[in-house]
């Protein structure tokens, strides 16, 4: 999920946050707006209508009903053209149906309206990585901690972003500050991993991955960063295992196909190699054009 520092490494599975986290903070904030009765936008009242449609939009997602909470939120704007929230929180609905462009549109918009968001710098670093925009991610991610010191997501993205530019150190100790503010959030487990295979460190990253899965076992990236892992230690049946389950949950994931690619190929050499100790040389004449 770019700048790569060797090719070997390519394609290990970078994570990003998924939009149910990414509506977390939005989902508070509009909890402590209803309590004090107090909810704004950058410029004005939001009116009732809006406000309700942005909080239904919310628990729509923490449900995965994208559609439906997608019409909530296009509501929301609907009747409150400058609804900061809502334009942030609609990203998160386009990040899911891959519509890069459109999210970052959103979050454009949102930060436009209201400059102090942090959800807004969080979806549209989230929208940049995915646009292989790393450097502008990464200011991005920065700007939601200077709002936000201790936003979780935050340091998951900007962890992502580190990685993406090479900077796997950067990235671990961004993973371990989001792991300390939330032990439970699988992604940042998998960000580490990937940083811990670029710096070669493969049982603490299949370690991760197995943490990663026991949180959420329907995370594709898990898998394939654990395969990705088993294949640098030689386990390649375990490596074959987990990256057919990631694709298994996610046909979509391009990092598996490419990790099971170089799978097959150190297979195949590993076999050539079997082949040749045992005697067998395949002549020219014989060998297939």
């Amino acid at each position: 999920m770019g700048s790569i520092a060797k090719i070997a490494l390519t394609a290990l599975c970078f994570s990003l946050v998924n939009p149910m986290s990414a509506l977390a903070a939005a989902e508070k904030a509009d909890k402590g707006a209803k309590k004090t009765g107090s909810s704004k936008a950058a410029k004005g009242q939001v009116n009732a209508k809006a406000f309700k449609a942005n909080c239904d939009g919310v628990a729509l997602m923490k449900e995965e009903k994208i559609q439906e909470a997608l019409a909530k939120f296009n509501e929301a704007i609907q009747e409150n053209p400058s609804y900061a929230r809502a334009y942030a929180n609609r990203a998160g609905v386009r990040m899911t149906e891959r519509n890069y462009k459109g999210a970052l549109e959103d979050c454009n918009k949102a930060v436009e309206l209201n400059p102090k968001l942090d959800v807004a710098y969080v979806n549209r670093a989230w929208a940049e990585l995915h646009l292989n925009q790393h450097a502008k991610a990464l200011a991005d991610c920065d700007e939601a901690l200077k709002l936000s010191p201790k936003l979780h997501i935050a340091f998951i993205n900007r962890s992502h972003a580190l990685n993406k530019l090479g900077r796997h150190q950067e990235a671990i100790t961004d993973a371990n500050k989001a792991i300390e503010l939330k032990p439970d959030m699988a992604v940042a487990y998998v960000n580490r991993a990937h940083a811990l295979i670029a710096t070669r460190e493969f049982d603490k990253a299949v370690a991760d991955c197995d943490k990663a899965i026991s949180l959420d076992p329907k995370l594709a990236r898990a898998y394939a960063n654990r395969g990705h892992a088993y294949i640098h230690l030689d386990k390649l049946d375990l490596a074959m295992a987990d990256i057919n389950k990631a694709l298994e949950i996610d046909p979509k994931l391009g990092a598996g196909y490419f990790n099971r690619a170089e799978l097959y190929r150190k297979m195949a050499n590993a076999d050539s190699e079997k082949a040749s100790k045992l005697g067998y040389f395949r002549h020219p004449e014989t060998a297939t054009k």
